[in-house]
């Protein structure tokens, strides 16, 4: 174990940490833009967490405007029981594959809460809160961003993510979860959308934006609360051909204020698969290509 009190001994451990140690942070602030390149392994991974899960410690970032709170680019790391703010971006998991991030409270940052980039795949955020993004740019404030956009000079090839039982908003300014083109199988499951807060801004009307393959969003819960700016609960997009497509939303449970507002819109060439889904009140369902089973 690596016990931290103190911003230097944070950078120093991540810089020196190696497989199968565990950070552990007292409780308190640490501000700094913090990154690891260290890799874990299957049978060691890289632990970072609070000493006190009850009163965890703060990864703050320098300002809402830029860097990062935490960067990870290795594999194999669990992070757990701490929070993260103040940053421009919260948490980075770039070619950070089987990685978990657990327990974790992501808010006021300026772009995106959470991103799985550069080929990060089989990672996934759990059990977690995202709230108060896009504080810098609202057309940019994803709660969690799977894959990269075309033309980015990431690896796009992020596949098999999952984020489970996670509470998004309010104040969540961008999709509260998009998955990029080039994304495959994304698991989305167990979690709560409020939608106060989704602005508009760069097209985000919706609580989930898919562009990417054989996503899974099953058993979620959404409150569009009065925002009239969301069009769908859920959307696809086609924007490279042959992606947006063979998605799959099943057991949602969304509340929609407005009643023409759909639960998915399919767009383009896009298409999904569609089982009980609820709506209330009653109201618009499925546009696009979306097959009932």
């Amino acid at each position: 174990m690596i016990a931290c009190s103190t911003t230097s001994c944070l950078q120093s451990a991540l810089k020196n940490v190696v497989p199968g140690k565990r950070i552990v942070l007292a409780p308190g602030t640490y501000i700094g833009s913090f990154s690891s390149t260290v890799k874990g392994t299957a049978q060691q991974p890289i632990v970072i967490e609070s000493q006190d899960p009850v009163n965890p410690a703060i990864i703050s970032g320098y300002s809402i405007g830029s860097g990062y709170s935490l960067r990870i680019q290795g594999d194999y790391w669990l992070i757990r029981h701490l929070k993260f703010t103040n940053a421009q971006k919260g948490i980075l998991l770039d070619n950070a594959n089987y990685s978990r991030i657990t327990d974790v409270e992501v808010y006021n940052i300026g772009y995106e809460a959470v991103h799985f980039r550069d080929g990060t795949s089989n990672s996934i955020i759990e059990n977690s809160r995202i709230h108060n993004t896009g504080k810098t740019g609202p057309g940019f404030g994803e709660g969690v961003y799977v894959g990269s956009a075309e033309g980015a000079s990431y690896n796009q090839n992020t596949h098999y993510n999952t984020i489970r039982n996670v509470v998004f908003g309010p104040n969540i300014t961008a999709e509260h979860i998009d998955i990029k083109e080039r994304s495959i199988g994304t698991l989305v499951e167990n979690c709560t959308f409020y939608g106060e807060g989704i602005s508009g801004a760069n097209y985000a009307d919706s609580f989930i934006d898919v562009k990417g393959n054989n996503a899974v969003i099953r058993n979620n819960t959404a409150y569009q609360n009065g925002n009239n700016v969301i069009i769908d609960a859920f959307q696809l997009h086609e924007i490279v051909p042959g992606w947006g497509i063979n998605n799959t939303f099943t057991g949602n449970t969304v509340y929609l204020s407005d009643p023409a507002v759909y639960v998915i819109g399919a767009y383009n060439n896009t298409s999904a698969t569609a089982s009980q889904n609820t709506r209330s009140p009653a109201g618009n369902m499925y546009k696009g290509n979306v097959t009932v089973q």
